[in-house]
């Protein structure tokens, strides 16, 4: 077993670690720890390092580390089991599970098949997008630390100083969902299935500061997709043509546009 953490003194690391720990030992597993860096390209293949030695995989972070393990493991049959211990936690928010069912599932949960997607060359495991999303993304890596009120400080800034996507497309951002939720709790695709085949994009078009403000109340209520301001599709896939926007996915500046952005079917196992 391999465990890859996200290092970090917070009280929620600090217990699944101590718990890990215990488990493991009570258990009489070999165990490898592998602690991230923060440097992408050298944590994936820190990670690939160890493929051959192990059948699966605990993540102790938020998104960002299941956005490693997606891109260290895809169309592997290596299972990842999930200790929620990030900032947003967005990815496994939407299966509304309790800390002791994800802790039970390390050594009790069968491994799932789910989608992923993927940007050019890089994965994605929740939500990708261009717009306003990626600006609010782009200040918060300025931030000397992230916390849940780092989403709320930025979201509410750029929500006001954002202009438009880009001098051809004046709406708000353009979000490429695998999963429910991203900013810390926001419910922008609440129709995304996670192993269906199928990406679910969204397209916010309100480019008003008070169509926007509207948008985002009707989204603290998971209305937004009935608004004249918002529209959904389901794609395989979808090419953005236009050069240098700006992609974030899973929290992360990925690279820019153009871009290719399509769905992985049944392409990371995770223990559910």
């Amino acid at each position: 077993m391999l465990v890859v953490v996200k290092p970090s003194c917070s009280r929620e690391i600090t217990e699944h670690v101590k718990w890990l720990e215990k488990e493991v030992s009570s258990r009489q597993l070999h165990c490898h720890w592998l602690y991230t860096t923060g440097q992408f390209e050298n944590d994936v293949a820190a990670i690939q390092n160890f493929l051959g030695e192990v059948s699966m995989i605990v993540a102790i972070g938020g998104d960002g580390t299941l956005h490693l393990l997606a891109n260290a493991l895809a169309n592997t049959d290596i299972a990842v089991a999930i200790l929620p211990a990030g900032t947003g936690n967005d990815f496994a928010r939407q299966f509304n599970f309790t800390l002791k069912q994800w802790r039970a599932l390390v050594f009790s949960g069968r491994p799932y098949s789910i989608d992923l997607g993927k940007i050019n060359n890089r994965f994605f495991i929740n939500i990708a997008g261009v717009g306003f999303n990626a600006a609010v993304v782009k200040d918060m890596d300025t931030f000397q630390s992230r916390h849940k009120f780092s989403y709320i400080f930025a979201g509410i800034k750029h929500l006001i100083s954002f202009k438009q996507i880009s001098a051809n497309d004046s709406s708000l951002m353009r979000i490429f969902a695998n999963g429910k939720f991203f900013a810390a709790g926001l419910k922008a695709a609440p129709n995304a299935q996670v192993n269906n085949g199928e990406l679910l994009m969204v397209h916010f078009k309100a480019n008003s500061l008070l169509n926007r403000v509207w948008t985002f109340l009707l989204m603290l209520f998971y209305s937004h997709e009935r608004s004249q301001y918002v529209s959904t599709e389901s794609i395989s896939e979808f090419f953005i043509n236009e050069p240098d926007l700006l992609i974030e996915a899973d929290g992360e500046i990925v690279g820019q546009s153009p871009a290719l952005i399509k769905v992985c079917p049944a392409a990371l196992k995770v223990k559910l």
